[in-house]
């Protein structure tokens, strides 16, 4: 028999995670904008890599992943002029991408946490 999901905190903190998402997605135009921004840089940084690179689906999301939110395990790395360079200018913009995105959420998840506590 499983365990209620109402009562695990990550089930809970992952549940309102997403709801936050959709409801900024559908509620507010520069939220929408921030999220698909920051999909379209994984997205094109995962393209990128598959064309250039030679990588396969997984590696090139993996890399676009991992160098946007600046974890660099540095177990796979470009190896061609030009993915070096993307990289360079992939690194300096979608960092902020991702900053200016987790700042919007983490924004919305508090002021949902606001409200949910006023409300008891």
């Amino acid at each position: 028999m499983r365990a209620p999901e109402h009562g695990i905190p990550f089930v809970r903190l992952w549940r309102r995670s997403v709801g936050v998402i959709v409801s900024g997605v559908r509620e507010d135009p520069d939220f929408r904008a921030l999220a698909l921004l920051a999909a379209g840089m994984l997205g094109s940084g995962t393209i990128f890599y598959m064309l250039v690179e030679g990588w396969g689906f997984v590696d090139a999301l993996y890399f676009s992943t991992i160098v946007l939110t600046t974890v660099g395990l540095g177990d796979i790395a470009p190896t061609t002029d030009a993915g070096k360079l993307f990289t360079t200018a992939y690194v300096l913009i979608g960092i902020g991408v991702l900053v200016a995105f987790g700042t919007a959420f983490a924004q919305r998840l508090i002021a949902q946490s606001g409200r949910e506590h006023r409300r008891r």
